[in-house]
C-alpha cells in the first residue's frame, strides 16, 4: 500500500467565471473535476482526496470515480486557498498518519495529465528535495506540487488566504522542479473557457 496522497483543491466558487469550473465539461466529456480525479488515480501514486466547499452537496453528488476517493468538506472555503490546503492535509493525516508525501493539485489546469504527477514523484525520489514544484515556461511555477511529510507541519501554519505558491516562494532554495508545459493555462474567466474550447 502506497504511503503517498494526492489532494485536489476544488472548493472555490469560481466567482470570476460566473459558473462552477469544477463542473465544466472537458473535451472528452468529463467535468474538469472528474478529469483531474481520473488523472490522479491513473498515476497510481496513492490515495486521492478532494477538498470541496462552495455548493458542497452539488459538487459532492457530481464526483464520479471508479476508485474510492476521500471527499473533504471545507466549510471555511471562502477564507482562501490556504484553508482548503489545510483541510486537505488534515484529512490526509487523519486517514494516513504515516504518509510520506502529498501532491497538491487543482482541478482547472486543462493540460494536466498523470505524467505530471509521476514526474513530481520521480524527481522527489531522485533529488531528495522536500518540495518538488511544476515549472511553467521561463519564470512561472506552482501546482501540482509535491511536499515531503517534513513540510506538512509548517504548511498547516499557513494563513487561510495564502496557498501553496506562497509557501514555495519562501522555500524556493529547497525546491526541485519538473517542467509542465502549458501548466499556466487554467480556467478563471469566460474568455479562458472560450480559448479552451476553441
Amino acid at each position: 500500500m502506497s504511503d503517498n496522497a494526492i489532494v485536489i483543491l476544488a472548493a472555490g466558487n469560481s466567482s470570476r467565471l460566473g459558473e462552477s469550473k469544477q463542473l465544466l465539461c472537458s473535451e472528452d466529456g468529463l467535468s474538469l473535476m472528474n478529469k483531474t480525479i481520473k488523472h490522479a488515480f491513473d498515476s497510481k501514486l496513492g490515495k486521492v482526496f478532494i477538498v470541496l466547499g462552495s455548493d458542497f452537496e452539488k459538487h459532492k453528488k457530481a464526483v464520479h470515480s471508479n476508485e474510492p476517493i476521500y471527499i473533504v468538506e471545507n466549510k471555511s472555503w471562502h477564507n482562501g486557498m490556504g484553508s482548503s490546503l489545510k483541510s486537505g492535509l488534515n484529512a490526509v493525516l487523519n486517514i494516513m498518519p504515516n504518509v510520506q508525501s502529498v501532491i497538491v493539485s487543482v482541478c482547472d489546469q486543462v493540460h494536466l495529465a498523470p505524467k505530471q504527477f509521476n514526474a513530481l514523484n520521480n524527481q522527489y525520489k531522485l533529488s531528495g528535495a522536500p518540495i518538488v514544484a511544476s515549472k511553467y515556461g521561463k519564470d512561472g511555477y506552482g501546482v501540482p506540487v509535491l511536499f515531503d511529510k517534513s513540510q506538512i507541519g509548517e504548511l498547516l501554519t499557513l494563513e487561510d488566504n495564502h496557498g501553496a505558491l506562497n509557501f514555495i516562494k519562501q522555500q524556493v532554495n529547497r525546491t526541485a522542479f519538473i517542467n509542465f508545459e502549458k501548466g499556466n493555462i487554467d480556467i478563471d474567466t469566460p474568455q479562458d473557457v472560450a480559448n479552451y474550447l476553441s
